[in-house]
């Protein structure tokens, strides 16, 4: 579950490792060496092989050769991670070609030192290429610099849009927590999972036992919790780092203003939710460490939300209508991973 969800991540995130979509009027089966057309632009096999490659080595560097059959959860069904892959690089090709045309009118171009970085970094990665690499894909020097020059032009006008969007998060929004959370839960789970609500008297009983414990750690300063976890068996409780949204996701929004409105070292009474009863310790009100860390995350997630909206509507400007499944040359496509094909 962790090795397929951690997949899924990264093929989701690949948005500028090293590069969002239009034209179902192209017939890219009368150029061989074309995968699809998008906007004004030829995608060739040499363009889509390099835009690969990276992404090649990196995966099965990581997971193996025999990562691309594993299969995975997507908003379209289930699908091999070589093919949501081979989506990810069209989406990539796609967004870097929008980004790129887009940086003529903002005025954005590489400065010499940078166009002078991406000669030797093309250099570099072409010379890395076998000979059969150059038979197959027909890659020329020139190729890698231009989609090295692109995917540079596309990340300044990322970052030039996104730094248009102002606003403001709160410090309370962004505040990490740390608690300990003793829990005397009122429900079993089955095997299958399924959940089981105690019995009114049962629940009774954890509420004696969440009350003498509550006792027990404010008359004896050497009892831990540690030792009240050990003492009544308890099976959920640890400690927690949230932010306030978490919070009340988790708890309710009562519950979570009480953690939230507790100061360090201080211990809650009983309180009951929806698991049961707890008893809450507040370790550290405001982690600054991880609140800078949080504020920094929600701050990039927003930006990713309002730069999606801006380049839905470039993308409908340079090329509305592509549709991968009918303008793409898959039996192209499909030659990825590279690694894998013949000569």
């Amino acid at each position: 579950m962790k090795y397929t969800k951690r997949i899924a991540a990264i093929c989701m995130g690949l948005v500028f490792v090293i590069s969002l979509a239009g034209c179902g009027k192209k017939k890219v089966e009368d150029a061989a060496n074309v995968v699809y057309e998008f906007g004004d632009d030829s995608i060739t096999y040499g363009e889509y092989f390099i835009y690969g490659k990276t992404i090649e080595e990196d995966y099965q560097k990581t997971y193996g050769s025999g990562v691309w059959n594993l299969e995975m959860k997507t908003d379209a069904g289930t699908q091999t991670v070589k093919d949501v892959t081979i989506d990810d690089i069209i989406n990539n090709i796609n967004r870097v070609k929008v980004l790129a045309h887009q940086a003529q009118e903002m005025n954005i171009s590489l400065s010499d030192s940078e166009k002078a970085e991406i000669e030797n970094l093309a250099e570099t990665f072409y010379s890395g290429l076998t000979e059969r690499d150059l038979k197959n894909t027909e890659i020329t020097k020139d190729l890698v610099k231009k989609v090295m020059e692109e995917n540079a032009v596309a990340k300044k006008v990322y970052s030039q849009k996104i730094a248009e969007y102002d606003f403001e998060i709160s410090e309370e929004e962004a505040r990490m927590t740390t608690f300990y959370d003793l829990v005397f839960e009122c429900y079993s789970l089955d095997k299958d999972g399924t959940v089981k609500e105690f019995s009114d008297e049962k629940k009774a009983t954890q509420l004696e036992k969440a009350n003498e414990a509550l006792s027990s750690l404010a008359q004896d300063e050497n009892v831990t919790y540690q030792d009240i976890v050990d003492k009544y068996k308890l099976k959920y409780s640890n400690s927690y780092t949230m932010a306030k949204a978490e919070l009340i996701e988790e708890y309710g929004e009562s519950v979570a203003d009480k953690i939230l409105a507790m100061s360090d070292g201080e211990v809650s009474t009983v309180i009951q939710t929806q698991y049961g009863y707890h008893i809450f310790k507040m370790i550290k009100s405001n982690d600054e460490e991880l609140t800078k860390k949080n504020k920094e995350e929600i701050i990039a997630q927003k930006q990713k939300e309002y730069f999606s909206g801006v380049y839905e509507e470039w993308l409908k400007d340079y090329d509305s209508k592509f549709d991968k499944t009918k303008d793409v040359n898959m039996d192209l496509a499909n030659k990825f991973p590279f690694a894998e094909q013949k000569s």
